[in-house]
């Protein structure tokens, strides 16, 4: 399971935006029912990260299993993001992550 940011650079003179970025992306436990069958899916978070680098998670695109999406929003509450930095100083923001889901 891996999953996909992307990232806006400025000009490198301090004067651009750079997204929020995440730290630490613990990942979640798949459930043992879940385990014992082939399962490839995508999910999609959408996370506010304050200028603190804080974050409150939702997902907007869950998968189709409940007991999936519990483990999967109990792991991204402990994800830490390195704040967006806009002119040299960092500000809140929002970023959508891809979160690709392989058992096999």
């Amino acid at each position: 399971m891996g999953a996909q940011d992307s990232e806006t650079h400025g000009d490198g003179l301090g004067g651009g935006k750079l997204s929020a970025r995440a730290i630490f992306k613990p990942l979640p436990e798949i459930p043992e029912i879940l385990r014992r069958q082939k399962l490839e899916v995508v999910a999609v978070a959408r996370f506010q990260v304050a200028a603190d680098g804080g974050s409150v998670v939702e997902l907007v695109q869950p998968t189709d299993d409940p007991a999936l999406n519990h483990s999967l929003i109990e792991a991204l509450r402990r994800w830490r993001f390195f704040p967006a930095i806009e002119e040299g100083r960092p500000v809140a923001s929002s970023v959508e992550i891809r979160i690709p889901i392989s058992v096999r």
